[in-house]
């Protein structure tokens, strides 16, 4: 079985946080493989004054783009939320700590905001001379590279740094590199989890799966996502409010018949499509019967989801031109550009997508290489 690193930072490098006073970014993936918690862990063995929490708070209960209030722990240690009033911690809020412990699961997709979130957290620790501690964890997509990359005036929390959307690096090696990058002055440790290889699928890492946020319940939902999630720049259901998030795919107006068989001609590697109807109860069409599809993984290994998104979004703004209504500004954030929309439009192949970012991949792949800690 994969030890994370938490459990490699205890038992093996205690050192690094015993009599420290220390700060921990984390939520509710922080735990150790019995699912003891990484709060409770680190407060036997070091002095924890403060506790970080992402998008969705430290229990993973706040709904997508919600903004977070502080709290307290049961512990009686201060929550802060980096995701509500501020988006960094505040150097009140970094007073007398040595460390910051990042243990928290990310996903492996651009625009998953954790990511974005420890990196301005890198960069106040940085101004105020503190050590950041990251205990990695597996990257549940693997280690394969995939999608466009970002331009300078689409970043966001959804898209901090030139990466391309599926990146192939843990939390630990993308802090790595951003850090690298940017220049960031930050004093960081990376404690490498033990036993993870790059093509390991998360079953075959033995670790519980704890959803990251409410609507990534499943390892599934997490692989597909960076595909699926391109729709929520248009007028599209992702399945938020129904058992399949990200995984059920549709709107009132869709023949799921239809698209299924579309999409089905496209022979993408890994993939099926089945249609479906749905009802979610969230918006878009919250209550209402939506028709469309659902993509059924059958070989991770050689399932693309970036490409699986794209011809999603290509195959029903053709088939439903009179409908589709595109949120431009944040497919353009998600996709990294506004280039690609407007092939989108110009009715530019999946193919011909898909082609236009081979070079970004393989220049992102040499700029990483330095900063790879597993094979």
């Amino acid at each position: 079985m994969v030890r994370p690193g938490i459990s490699v930072l205890l038992q093996e490098r205690p050192e690094l946080v015993a009599g420290q006073r220390i700060g921990i970014f984390t939520n509710q993936t922080g735990v150790l493989p019995d699912l003891a918690s990484t709060v409770d862990a680190l407060i036997s063995v070091a002095d924890v004054r403060a506790i970080f929490s992402p998008e969705h708070g430290l229990y993973g209960a706040a709904a997508a783009g919600a903004e977070v209030a502080a709290d307290v722990h049961h512990s009686g240690v201060p929550i802060w939320s980096l995701y509500g009033a501020h988006l960094a911690p505040t150097p009140v809020q970094l007073n007398r700590l040595d460390a910051i412990v990042c243990d928290i699961q990310d996903i492996g997709c651009r625009f998953y905001t954790y990511a974005w979130t420890l990196v301005k957290l890198m960069a106040a620790a940085a101004q105020a001379n503190i050590t950041v501690i990251i205990a990695d964890r597996p990257n549940p997509l693997g280690g394969m590279i995939e999608g466009p990359s970002l331009d300078r005036e689409q970043r966001s929390l959804v898209g901090g740094h030139d990466v391309p959307i599926r990146h192939g690096l843990t939390l630990g090696e993308l802090a790595q590199l951003v850090q690298r990058e940017l220049e960031l002055r930050c004093t960081l440790v990376v404690v490498p989890c033990a036993g993870w290889r790059r093509d390991l699928g998360w079953t075959a890492t033995g670790l519980p799966w704890v959803p990251p946020s409410p609507n990534i319940p499943t390892p599934e939902s997490a692989l597909v996502y960076p595909g699926t999630c391109l729709l929520e720049g248009a007028n599209v259901s992702v399945g938020r409010g129904t058992a399949k998030p990200f995984e059920w795919l549709g709107a009132p107006w869709i023949d799921g018949v239809a698209l299924a068989a579309a999409l089905n001609a496209h022979l993408l590697s890994g993939v099926l499509w089945r249609p479906l109807r749905f009802q979610p109860c969230a918006a878009p069409y919250a209550g209402e019967t939506c028709g469309g599809v659902q993509l059924h993984v059958v070989d991770a290994a050689v399932f693309r989801p970036v490409a699986a998104g794209l011809a999603l979004v290509t195959t029903m703004y053709r088939l439903y031109a009179d409908q589709w209504s595109w949120d431009r500004a944040h497919f353009d954030r998600l996709i990294g550009s506004a280039h690609v929309r407007a092939q989108i439009e110009l009715g530019r192949s999946l193919a011909e997508l898909s082609a236009s970012w081979v070079q970004d991949e393989a220049e992102f792949a040499k700029r990483c290489a330095a900063v790879r800690l597993y094979a």
